[in-house]
């Protein structure tokens, strides 16, 4: 110990370096070491133990838009069908079916997810949802097989099968007509009239639009608007199927339409149809001329003009009405009888009229309020002023009379008159009874009282006392007479306004003219001359008006008509229908309700229902929209007036909107029972498998029990694409013993029971050639079935007995199962076996004829032969190759203490031949070559393997010589310390170095000695 202590000291003081480099070596060398000797990790895994694990499939469905182009939308809703190709061929193949599931539907995501076996699919697409079209390939014929591979190393998750369908498209077509109310043609302002509409998109996407299809396209953004005139139509193309719109007409007041919000189809166009009510009317003014003394009008009065100014409210701002008048007809000029005198005009403008001349103002919206004042002129006095009244639908009260009586300066008449009456336009009896009041005022008055009477057809009442500015009460068809008036007054006669009434002349205001005395008195009691009007927008000629004519000097009668307005109400109805079977009877549909461009409510309806009245008076206007529910597999088809206004034909009355929607997975269930016929002896199974098909394809599979054997089977599809109902029909996977029958008009079953018959197949093997050195087993397989018998050498054998359970000729093939023995050769002939299985009338089974054919050619005899020949020549010189692998089970090890080789010894019997280093660079695997098959002697040599022990591991070694050896090694803890191996590809000729599996750690410890062994020599020659 002293003396190794001097070394020690030695080296610190005298040799630092060498030192350090010395413990980093016996660092180096102790770690390397211990991880070599705990090392010993193998990756190989014996091929015989490899599992067949499913992988996860996804089919991933997209759409290619309208244009073509692929997208990341997906598409639900598509059904396919699974398909496993059996063979190289691709064309053989058989429908898979998983967990009873035959077809598999793409979620909302566009997916299917299965977890498959390795091996070759397809997905056949056989249903695409509505809207859609199968995806083409580069020659345009359609896609509807999409291949794929699963393979064993396939990461799980990763196959991902990607198909397209073509979005179909529709077209929306807005069209725009427009009607008077009353009947009568348009006019040119009318035709050339603009409306706009507003276009929303449920996708808020760009579309492009032609003017009735032709021309120039225009783009239109969602929430955008566009300008039609009567008659035109804005064509939209290729949008997309399914896309919910919504049409609006911006400033609607009249009028209806369909169709104004839902889904494009592919079938037909989506037609808004808009029609406006053109609810004008016309406002005349006739000018006349008349003499005070009662004389002719000359030609110069004649050609006097009188300026008018009309006043126009409740229309839009800088509106512009034509105007017609008669001037080219009433003047001495034939030439120009058919030319019209016309023009525009606008609130606030003038026009001037000559004696005998009518003004027709054109398309006054009805309500419109105006004032038509005269300009007064020198020598004439005006009988009226002004009149002030609203555009009613009764055309003959919008006519108004001016007359100007010439009367020269200084000449006043003796004697003048007012009347006025009151005229109800209603059919209510009530209404007639009901008293109107009128503010009357006379100017200049002084205090002066006035009287007047009130006359009802020919009772003619007491005179009453009246001053300017009292109330004068009248009923329908009263009037209210001023006689013997103080001449030059001036006289405003205005109707005071109700709620319950429409007032056609408000307020009128003009001067008293001369009427003589016999005419007032005829007037009151004989010729009130009254002419029926006619409503007509061209006959500008006409001479009706609100007040009574008056040939020159006749007493003029002003006319206030009056109009109920009406207390009725409409009631609104929204009903609900859907088209198709097999939806959700409970889903519920939601709507808005827009009353005078407000939403109102909204409104939850199912299938069937209607909501419950909503009142609704008269000029409302109202617009449903329903929610897009396309999604949820509604398209909405039409919509009967879902934009309208109140008319007077709807009061008192139901005005119904009908949603009518198509539900387009229309699905039904079919029922079914199965019945069993048999003897009391035999037992029905515990279950039955039936599958519904669509033409030869399984669409769903179910399995029955009894004791009732019902079953059911739910939400299948009643079209297919084409829109043609689908014709199922049920078949149960055969059961040995049982004759099924199907049942016309239904998916019933009955089984009968059918005692099956039994045939059996004799074989015999002969051999022929040398004596083989050891029994040989020869295998005979017979299809269909798969059942295997054996022969050791040469005799017979019998296959299984087959049962055979209807009529028909059944076909079994028999062949050899070829060896792989050295020095046999096979026979590879193939039998088939044809047995004829015929039925009674009674329904049982016999066997008929059988026979054999051989390679296709007649065979004689029902027993197959087969005959192997030996060679015993064959076996001189044949060797192996003998395959190696290695399985770690390293368990809690860590890998830096896992072993990195081993040695692997082949052993002929008890003799060593040959050895082998594995490790993780020959991926644990090795081959021992060219190894002699037989011995000297010519039998067979017996192989085996030996591992030099692991310390640690405890050893397994299965297989043989021919398949090939697994050598598993399993970590159980180390329980001695390593032991010492030969090297590789050598027998054993020292005592072994420490298993540690690793030369790289066998090299690092001699090394280490090597290093020493330095050190030490150096320290002697110190020490000399």
């Amino acid at each position: 110990m002293s003396k190794f202590q001097q070394i020690f000291r030695g080296l610190v003081a005298k040799r630092p370096v060498l030192f350090s480099l010395l413990c980093l070596l016996l660092l180096a060398t102790g770690i390397t070491g211990t991880w070599a000797w705990s090392s010993g990790r193998q990756s190989a895994i014996n091929d015989g133990q490899v599992q067949t694990a499913k992988r996860t499939v996804q089919l991933l469905k997209l759409e290619r838009d309208t244009e073509g182009n692929t997208t990341d939308s997906p598409v639900p809703g598509a059904d396919f069908a699974l398909y496993a190709i059996t063979q190289q061929d691709p064309e053989v193949y058989e429908q898979v079916v998983l967990e009873d599931e035959a077809l598999w539907t793409t979620d909302a995501d566009g997916r299917i997810s299965l977890a498959l076996p390795p091996g070759r699919y397809f997905f056949r697409e056989v249903r695409l949802p509505y809207g859609f079209a199968p995806d083409k390939d580069p020659q345009g014929q359609e896609l509807r097989r999409y291949d794929f591979t699963v393979e064993p190393s396939t990461p799980n998750g990763s196959t991902v099968v990607t198909a397209y369908n073509r979005r179909l498209s529709g077209d929306l077509i807005i069209e725009k007509t427009l009607e008077n109310d009353d009947g009568r043609e348009l006019s040119e302002l009318q035709r050339a009239q603009i409306f706009e509409f507003r276009a929303t998109f449920s996708d808020g996407g760009t579309y492009s639009y032609q003017i009735n299809g032709e021309g120039e396209e225009h783009q239109l953004a969602s929430g955008e608007t566009l300008k039609l005139r009567h008659g035109q139509r804005a064509v939209f193309s290729a949008l997309p199927v399914g896309l919910h719109y919504e049409v609006e007409e911006v400033g609607f007041q009249y009028g209806q339409a369909h169709n104004t919000s839902g889904n494009i189809n592919h079938e037909e166009p989506s037609v808004v149809a808009f029609t406006n009510f053109g609810k004008t009317r016309t406002l005349d003014i006739e000018k006349e001329v008349i003499n005070f003394d009662g004389s002719e009008v000359t030609e110069e009065q004649k050609l006097l003009e009188f300026e008018f100014t009309i006043q126009l409210t409740d229309v839009p701002e800088d509106t512009n009405f034509r105007y017609t008048t008669n001037r080219y007809q009433i003047d001495d000029d034939p030439e120009n009888d058919d030319d019209i005198r016309e023009g525009m005009l606008a609130h606030g403008d003038t026009i001037k009229l000559r004696h005998g001349e009518i003004l027709t103002i054109h398309g006054l919206p009805i309500g419109t309020s105006y004032k038509v004042s005269e300009s007064g002129r020198e020598d004439f006095v005006s009988e009226t002023e002004y009149v002030r009244g609203e555009i009613v639908a009764d055309t003959a009260s919008n006519r108004h009379l001016f007359r100007n009586i010439y009367q020269p300066e200084g000449q006043l008449p003796s004697f003048t008159a007012l009347a006025f009456t009151k005229i109800v336009d209603s059919d209510d009896p009530a209404d007639l009874k009901e008293y109107f009041e009128f503010e009357v005022t006379l100017e200049p008055h002084e205090g002066q009282t006035f009287q007047y009477r009130i006359i009802e057809g020919d009772e003619e009442g007491d005179l009453i006392d009246f001053v300017s500015g009292d109330i004068i009460r009248l009923r329908h068809g009263q009037k209210a007479l001023f006689q013997d008036l103080p001449p030059g007054l001036t006289y405003r006669m205005r109707e005071i306004s109700t709620d319950s009434y429409i007032e056609a002349l408000q307020e009128i205001k003009g001067h008293t003219v001369n009427v003589p005395k016999e005419e007032q008195v005829d007037k009151v009691h004989k010729t009130e001359k009254t002419v029926e009007m006619e409503t007509n927008d061209d006959a500008d000629d006409s001479d009706d008006s609100d007040e009574v004519p008056a040939d020159n000097n006749d007493l003029h009668v002003v006319r206030f008509p009056n109009y109920r307005i009406p207390t009725e109400r409409a009631k609104l109805i929204l009903q609900k229908l859907v088209e198709g079977v097999g939806y959700d009877a409970g889903h519920e549909f939601v709507f808005d309700l827009y009353i005078n461009d407000v939403k109102d409510r909204e409104i939850r309806l199912r299938s069937g229902e209607s909501s419950v009245p909503i009142e609704l008076e008269l000029g409302d206007r109202w617009r449903v929209v329903e929610h897009d529910s396309f999604d949820a597999g509604f398209s909405q088809q039409s919509i009967e007036y879902g934009t309208g206004s109140v008319e007077q034909g709807h009061l008192d009355r139901n005005v119904y909107v009908r949603q009518t929607n198509r539900y387009l997975r229309s699905s039904l269930s079919l029922s079914g029972q199965k019945t069993w016929e048999k003897p009391d002896s035999v037992q029905v199974p515990e279950q039955i498998t039936v599958q519904l098909l669509q033409d030869d394809r399984v669409v769903r599979q179910t399995d029955v029990t009894g004791p009732d054997w019902t079953y059911r089977i739910e939400n299948l599809p009643k079209f297919d694409e084409a829109g043609e109902g689908i014709d199922y029909r049920i078949r149960e996977v055969p059961i040995s013993g049982w004759q099924t029958q199907t049942k016309a008009g239904s998916i019933d079953l009955h089984n009968t029971w059918i005692p099956p018959v039994k045939a059996q197949l004799e074989i015999e093997k002969r051999l022929t050639g040398d004596p083989a050195p050891q029994d040989e087993r020869f295998s005979f397989i017979m299809n269909p079935g798969g059942q295997t018998v054996h022969i050791t050498n040469s005799g017979r054998v019998s296959f299984p007995q087959v049962s055979l359970d209807r009529a028909g000729t059944f076909e079994f093939t028999v062949h050899e199962k070829r060896g792989n023995t050295l020095g046999w050769t096979y026979d590879n002939a193939e039998y088939t076996w044809h047995v004829q299985v015929e039925q009674a009338l009674d329904g049982k089974l016999s066997l008929g004829k059988q026979w054999l054919s051989k390679n296709g050619q007649a065979f004689e005899g029902l027993r197959p032969v087969f005959t192997n020949h030996f060679d015993k020549c064959a076996l001189l010189g044949e060797s192996l190759d003998i395959p190696v692998k290695k399985v770690w089970e390293h368990k809690e090890l860590t890998p830096d203490l896992q072993p990195q080789s081993i040695i692997v010894q082949l052993f002929a019997g008890q003799e060593e031949v040959s050895r082998k280093q594995l490790s993780q660079a020959s991926d644990w695997q090795a081959v021992f070559q060219d190894v002699p098959r037989f011995d000297a002697d010519g039998k067979e040599s017996v192989y085996q393997v030996k591992e030099l022990a692991v310390n640690g591991y405890e050893t397994k070694i299965s297989g043989n010589a021919r398949k090939g050896f697994t050598i598993r090694n399993t970590y159980v803890g180390m329980k001695q310390p390593p032991s010492q191996a030969p090297p590789a590809d050598k027998p054993p000729t020292t005592e072994r170095l420490p298993d540690v599996g690793d030369t790289l750690a066998v090299g690092a410890v001699l090394l280490g000695l090597i290093f020493l062994r330095v050190a030490y020599q150096l320290y002697k020659r110190s020490r000399s």
